[in-house]
């Protein structure tokens, strides 16, 4: 076990910013899904536990917006992340599945909005290595 954590860390620790975001939100996805199963099974502390830490993971992607890079980005994202707190809240509280698969369907696209721009900007970034290394 001790080899699998350390491995876990390293990658954690190794990655770059925009790895670890999408990181992040692919595990408030796996949040997510575990509670909707144990809101299916009535596992009411399983489903708590894992909304709260889904919770937590946007409550730091919310702490994480630097507001003075793409103001007009920012306070969307801003927007979205205090949704899906709020919502992720509700559903916690009421075992609401249906509200929950709201937070799922809007986690993905931010997963996907997210992995879609990172894959976009190493793009960039490796043509405008390539062009500054033509003579």
């Amino acid at each position: 076990m001790r080899g699998i954590q350390s491995y876990r860390r390293t990658t954690v620790e190794g990655a770059p910013n925009e790895d670890l975001l999408v990181m992040l939100v692919e595990a408030a996805i796996k949040r997510e899904d575990a509670a909707d199963e144990a809101m299916e099974r009535n596992a009411r502390e399983v489903w708590i536990a894992e909304i709260h830490v889904a919770r937590s993971i946007f409550i730091e992607l919310r702490r994480a917006l630097d507001h003075s890079i793409a103001p007009d980005v920012t306070a969307g994202l801003d927007a979205t992340y205090r949704w899906c707190i709020y919502h992720l809240t509700a559903a916690g509280r009421t075992g609401d599945r249906a509200v929950l698969a709201e937070v799922r369907r809007v986690t993905e696209v931010v997963y996907t909005t997210w992995t879609e721009a990172v894959r976009i900007a190493r793009e960039e970034a490796i043509a405008g290595k390539a062009a500054g290394a033509m003579p």
